[in-house]
């Protein structure tokens, strides 16, 4: 059924066959796509704010999906939000986004990595966005003013393009039936040997240019 919250869901309502609920919790995790990321959607890039249920979203594997819920809950507790213990900014670049964006710390994040395909045997894996802290400029920073973080959700567990080329995880739960989830200990150790193995190709491309290579920031 087709349903719209505000927050996380609890015990549904049915209303002239609509799904409501209402909640005056915080939601179980601090996920969800903060209010102005751009979501790929069948009518173009769109800021995930603004959809509504029945739009139509582009996803990895399953093409246009068909969005049944959404949810939203604010954080900033100077605003009258939930609390958050800092958001992510993500330099515009750093994860294939094409210009910079927030993340919540425990938004899973799927990344392509030859890494992980050597040691895990899986080319992609599911992160939670807390773990690419230090990562090609992406920092923790505290949160400013009021954040609306908004959950989509489908049939199933969908991956959504957002800001061009960022995987995002849409499910109920921070499993997978179908991906690889790293908790955030071993995410933080992929991280590390993809960051060292970014800085050997930049030293590589800085060389074939005949500059000197740049340090990234710890």
């Amino acid at each position: 059924m087709l349903q719209e919250t505000k927050t996380a869901p609890t015990t549904p309502q049915f209303l002239n066959g609509t799904v409501t609920t209402h909640t005056n919790t915080k939601p179980g995790r601090d996920a969800g796509l903060v209010a102005g990321t751009l979501v790929e959607t069948a009518a173009g890039w769109r800021a995930v704010e603004l959809l509504r249920v029945g739009d139509h979203v582009q996803t990895l594997d399953g093409g246009l999906r068909q969005v049944r819920r959404v949810e939203r809950a604010y954080y900033g507790e100077t605003r009258g939000g939930y609390a958050l213990d800092g958001v992510l900014h993500v330099p515009g670049g750093a994860i294939g986004n094409c210009d910079a964006m927030v993340l919540m710390p425990q938004q899973q994040v799927m990344v392509m990595s030859h890494v992980a395909d050597d040691l895990l045997g899986v080319p992609m894996v599911l992160l939670p966005a807390s773990a690419l802290d230090g990562y090609r400029g992406i920092s923790r920073t505290d949160v400013d003013g009021l954040v609306e973080a908004i959950t989509l959700g489908f049939d199933d567990e969908e991956i959504v393009y957002a800001n061009s080329g960022v995987m995002m995880h849409c499910a109920a739960t921070v499993g997978s039936e179908f991906f690889t989830v790293l908790d955030h200990g071993r995410a933080k150790a992929l991280v590390s040997l993809q960051d060292r193995d970014a800085q050997i190709m930049d030293a590589a491309i800085a060389m074939m240019r005949g500059q000197e290579p740049q340090k990234r920031a710890a």
